[in-house]
């Protein structure tokens, strides 16, 4: 098996750990704990934006700009603690209950892995340590080195060439539509993960989808 065919990237925010967590904090500051989710929605939104016109900014940065967003949608004033409490507790999220076993049956069944993620390093790598996750993997990866987000093809490109792999034998496993449509502009095998609230891009279907435990069974009989 050579390294290039059997390494798989993993999204990590929804993917592997549980926004649902900060449910709490944004009840506690509007009054509604599914503005979580539409703070989550601002963000990738903005994120998008940002890339396609080609004016970079961190995820953090683009969080705050999120929160402010927020406010302006919801006709709520944010208040001033918020972003610091949001960006505390994203570096706390704790995984959803079935990775750490998925990550282990990669591992077993000789894969290479390696977070991907939007997330700069510094809260990456805290993400992974307070979730007990950091040892499962053989790097972490922040597409903010190479300055562009993913969906941008760069954002891949950037983590292909740090694992030493090439697209046509790596996978991308993410609960994203528009994760997996970035991973396959670039050549790379895809999984979606079937998480609440999720859908698939209807122009680009990953190859495999399910739960976790089912888009893990599937890639590993698919490595080369």
């Amino acid at each position: 098996m050579s390294s290039s065919a059997s390494t798989v990237f993993l999204d990590v925010n929804e993917t592997l750990l549980d926004l649902s967590a900060l449910d709490s904090l944004f009840e506690d500051a509007l009054g509604d704990a599914g503005a979580r989710r539409q703070w989550f929605g601002l963000l990738l939104q903005l994120a998008l934006t940002q890339t396609v016109i080609g004016d970079y900014h961190d995820f953090k940065m683009l969080g705050e700009a999120a929160l402010s967003a927020l406010g302006q949608t919801r006709g709520q004033v944010i208040p001033s603690d918020l972003p610091a409490q949001v960006a505390a507790a994203m570096r706390q999220l704790p995984p959803h209950p079935d990775t750490a076993e998925a990550l282990m049956r990669l591992r077993e069944g000789g894969a290479r892995l390696y977070a991907l993620t939007n997330n700069p390093l510094a809260v990456l790598e805290a993400q992974l340590k307070n979730a007990g996750l950091h040892d499962l993997f053989d790097g972490a990866l922040s597409v903010d080195e190479a300055h562009h987000l993913k969906p941008h093809r760069a954002a891949y490109e950037y983590g292909l060439r740090r694992a030493g792999a090439e697209a046509s034998g790596s996978w991308l496993i993410a609960a994203h539509g528009w994760d997996i449509a970035g991973a396959k502009a670039v050549g790379m095998k895809t999984g979606f993960v079937e998480r609440a609230g999720q859908a698939q891009n209807p122009l680009g279907l990953a190859d495999v989808s399910g739960s976790l435990s089912e888009v893990v069974e599937a890639v590993l009989t698919r490595l080369d």
